[in-house]
């Protein structure tokens, strides 16, 4: 059995070191061979964490904040051994109802630290497919949320969708779909070119919406209803996000997800490569995630849990998302450029920073540049 366990750990230390060598040379190929590797079980397995992290939320105990955000997985493939290598939970997805495949161009930006992805759509293989993956992962104990979103022709309440369906009726679907297959449901609103994005800022539109879906997960999961999440946009203005933040505790959602990824055409970033358009996510999201948590943090007057999602590549970035009012976080592009591996790094950074602070857990540390 030693032998064995050796023979194993040699394997993996060997994929890592080729998938480092390949990711270097081209990104794009190490990216594949990444989720293979992942798949496979080729990285290495379950690591211990520190105490310190733990943090009990929704009704359950996170043994880290540290969490696996939507984009990375839409397969339903990986997540779980992310879990099994130290993420505290994870969130799959973004879905559609029905499978989208739009010609999209992906640039990795290594000196920025970033992703830009062209595309008009979502590429997912439709929620519908995905529901016998979750039934069959159900079993298992990890803490995971299922994205969900909506590609929108127009704007308005009466949104008709290429299949002849309301905004609000495909949520509704969607969530019945898959409420008893996960432990929380997000309703995303934070892509800049879904025009849905501008009805989280209005009442009348939103909080009967999330009434409607609130209702539809406690019929559809009446023993274990998930919880009910908010993913906001970036791009809030000034005068949006004091209202978008009283809609939310108006309609009593359980949490809220500040990030997602940014417009280059609407926001300012400068990057390496010439690049105008297409929805950027990485390093330089950092700071409008964490200014944004903070703000929701003021407006909500911390009656609701937030978790941050972007920008995040090390303990100390974590950590700034905590102190600014998130109680946990999402990792996604640090991932596909160093590697599962920078889970473990960034668990026992932030360790160390609450340890260096004072802090006995991370909930003394929520909210902390508040205090």
């Amino acid at each position: 059995m030693p032998q064995r366990a050796t023979r194993r750990s040699l394997n993996n230390l060997l994929f890592s070191l080729f998938w480092w060598m390949i990711q270097k040379i081209s990104p794009k190929q190490g990216d594949t061979l990444l989720y293979w590797g992942l798949r496979s079980g080729a990285f290495p397995s379950k690591v211990r964490l520190d105490p310190i992290l733990g943090i009990d939320l929704f009704g359950n105990h996170f043994n880290t904040p540290i969490g696996i955000g939507s984009g990375f997985d839409r397969k339903g493939n990986v997540i779980d051994d992310l879990i099994f290598m130290g993420a505290g939970f994870g969130e799959f997805g973004p879905y559609t109802l029905d499978y989208e495949h739009p010609t999209t161009e992906t640039f990795f930006l290594k000196k920025d630290q970033a992703i830009v992805t062209q595309s008009l759509g979502f590429k997912n293989p439709g929620l519908l497919k995905m529901i016998p993956v979750f039934v069959n992962r159900r079993y298992l104990p990890n803490f995971v949320g299922i994205n969900l979103t909506i590609t929108a022709a127009s704007e308005g309440e009466n949104i008709k969708l290429g299949h002849h369906m309301t905004y609000d009726a495909e949520f509704d679907l969607m969530t019945r779909k898959i409420a008893p297959y996960c432990d929380y449901i997000t309703l995303d609103f934070s892509h800049p070119e879904i025009e849905l994005s501008s009805l989280v800022s209005d009442a009348s539109a939103i909080v009967p919406l999330i009434k409607h879906i609130q209702k539809a997960l406690s019929e559809a999961a009446p023993i274990q209803t998930p919880k009910l999440l908010i993913k906001l946009p970036l791009d809030m203005t000034p005068l949006e996000l004091p209202l978008v933040c009283q809609n939310m505790v108006t309609a009593n959602v359980d949490g809220i997800i500040v990030g997602g990824p940014l417009s280059l055409f609407h926001t300012k970033v400068h990057l390496s490569k010439p690049i105008k358009m297409g929805m950027i996510t990485g390093k330089p999201v950092q700071k409008y995630v964490t200014e944004t948590v903070a703000k929701v943090r003021q407006f909500t007057k911390g009656k609701i849990p937030i978790i941050a999602c972007g920008g995040v590549f090390s303990g100390q970035d974590a950590y700034n998302n905590i102190a600014a009012g998130a109680s946990l976080i999402q990792l996604g592009t640090v991932i596909r450029f160093e590697g599962p591996g920078v889970i473990t790094r960034i668990n026992r950074e932030l360790a160390t920073i609450l340890r260096s602070k004072g802090f006995k857990s991370v909930k003394e540390a929520i909210g902390a540049d508040f205090i």
